[in-house]
């Protein structure tokens, strides 16, 4: 059979199309497996919030267990709010794994749908760059997750399906693709308000771009309507609104623009990453491997930059470092800029280097703290079942690295403890207190000693668990009997005040 030379050519054109898009995506399964790794090789992985959630998942879990007393201080709180994603799944998966394995995968996902959505991202926006999805996987080791910020991680995946859903669905409008916008938006709301914010305003301003742009952005606010009347019925109230700039610079706002491909741990292995990416960025323009910018999507980062600008550092109490939260978004949009006419191998093994690097910092980072975890844990064993403990904990101005931070809530799961710290913001998390437990503020942090009403914590709770120091111990010891101390945790039985 004679088959002309166009068509040969088409055929080894589709074939190389293949081949091409088949080796970026198994450099990105085997990167992904690669990247989960820490979250499996230790007991306690180093991120302070984390074991606050992992906490409300088994506690939301167990509330009608009777051999726990969780009722005695725990509601549930459900409803179709914001950041309650990783909550649902964590109630599925208890039906079939132990609550650490749920913990360990939930993480997993986290770093796994940032990758492959940005993979289906490109192959919709630029195809030409599937290569460079595995910078993804560094961006998802970015400082919030590592924080404990696991809703946000979530978002940011969502947000760049449904953005490469409505990409899909300009080049080639279908039905079964506008629904997967509907409920892709309403799955990003569910995540985060973050992510649910971008995805409007990227959809949005890559439409301007677009053919037809006005009857565009008219179908896709309808396809927002759900999701926005979802929005709408569920206002957030807990903390305020206020918007905060203070200390906010433009010298800090330059000097954040990398925020999150740091971990603000170890300066050694942040500079290294950054001179080892800024290397990579200087070898593709001296040799010019771009055929040409995109003006879309170098609209949206500019769009997106010019957002995290103006953004104040927090809104309210749910929205701490609500300007650095855009960046990761900029990060991975940015790769649909350039439109490469071949991706070079060393830029992808480059990057693939410096993922594999990354990934190992997270490691050592986790490896190096769990002696000193498993030595919180023992405190544990002091204090009896089902009791009442309040933790204690100066928090510090960085977070990072920190999985000391909110350690005790691990007693929660091990020892059943029933601890006010649970992140129970109305209208954020699916958890409520019952009764009324003494805290100085929403997250019972003693920062302000002298204005805590010690006599009130002292009838609110049987334990204190106390980080050891002088500015916390010199009022603990006036309200309970040291029964525990290892140097770095004391443990007070509370003396309860007569009636």
């Amino acid at each position: 059979m004679l088959v002309g030379k166009a068509g040969m050519d088409t055929r080894q054109e589709s074939q190389l199309r293949i081949e091409r898009n088949g080796k970026p995506f198994w450099m990105l399964f085997i990167l992904s497996l690669a990247a989960i790794v820490p979250f499996w090789t230790v007991r306690y992985p180093v991120m302070a919030d984390y074991p606050n959630h992992l906490a409300r998942w088994f506690v939301l879990f167990h509330i009608r267990d009777g051999f726990y007393h969780f009722q005695d201080l725990y509601a549930p709180a459900w409803g179709l709010l914001p950041y309650i994603t990783p909550d649902v799944l964590a109630m599925a998966l208890q039906h079939f794994l132990p609550i650490a394995a749920v913990g360990k995968c939930i993480l997993s996902l986290g770093v796994i749908l940032v990758s492959f959505a940005t993979y289906f991202f490109l192959k919709q926006a630029c195809p030409e760059n599937l290569a460079l999805s595995s910078f993804s996987i560094w961006v998802a080791f970015n400082p919030n997750f590592l924080m404990g910020s696991i809703s946000y991680q979530y978002s940011v995946a969502f947000c760049l399906l449904v953005v490469g859903l409505w990409v899909n669905f300009c080049k080639a409008p279908r039905i079964i693709t506008a629904l997967g916008v509907v409920f892709g938006l309403i799955l990003v709301y569910l995540s985060h308000l973050t992510g649910f914010f971008v995805a409007g305003f990227v959809m949005g301003v890559y439409t301007l771009f677009q053919d037809w742009r006005w009857k565009k952005i008219a179908i896709l606010a309808v396809l927002s309507l759900p999701a926005l009347l979802i929005f709408m019925h569920n206002p957030i109230h807990a903390g305020g609104s206020a918007l905060m700039y203070a200390g906010l610079t433009p010298l800090l706002k330059l000097k954040s623009l990398v925020y999150p491909l740091r971990i603000y741990t170890s300066k050694k292995f942040d500079y290294t990453l950054l001179a080892g990416l800024a290397l990579l960025v200087f070898l593709v323009l001296k040799k010019k491997l771009t055929s040409a910018l995109q003006p879309a999507w170098l609209a949206v980062c500019a769009s997106l930059l010019l957002v995290y600008f103006v953004s104040p550092v927090r809104y309210g109490l749910a929205g701490d470092d609500m300007d650095v939260r855009f960046m990761a978004f900029v990060y991975l949009f940015l790769l649909a800029v350039p439109r490469f006419r071949s991706v070079p191998r060393y830029l992808y093994i480059g990057l693939a280097l410096l993922v594999l690097l990354r990934v190992s910092t997270v490691e050592y980072l986790f490896i190096s703290q769990q002696g000193q975890l498993k030595q919180l844990s023992a405190s544990f064993e002091a204090i009896p079942r089902n009791a009442t403990v309040v933790p204690l904990v100066l928090f510090p101005g960085n977070i990072n690295g920190r999985g000391d931070i909110h350690h005790l809530e691990n007693g929660v799961i091990e020892r059943g403890f029933l601890d006010p710290v649970l992140f129970h913001l109305e209208g954020v998390q699916p958890i409520r207190l019952t009764g009324s437990p003494y805290c100085p503020n929403i997250y019972c942090d003693p920062a302000n000693a002298t204005e805590v009403d010690w006599q009130r914590v002292a009838k609110s709770y049987d334990y204190l668990w106390v980080y050891d120091d002088p500015e916390i111990t010199a009022f603990t010891s006036r309200i309970g009997d040291v029964i525990f101390s290892n140097g770095t945790v004391t443990i007070y039985r509370v003396r309860h005040p007569q009636h």
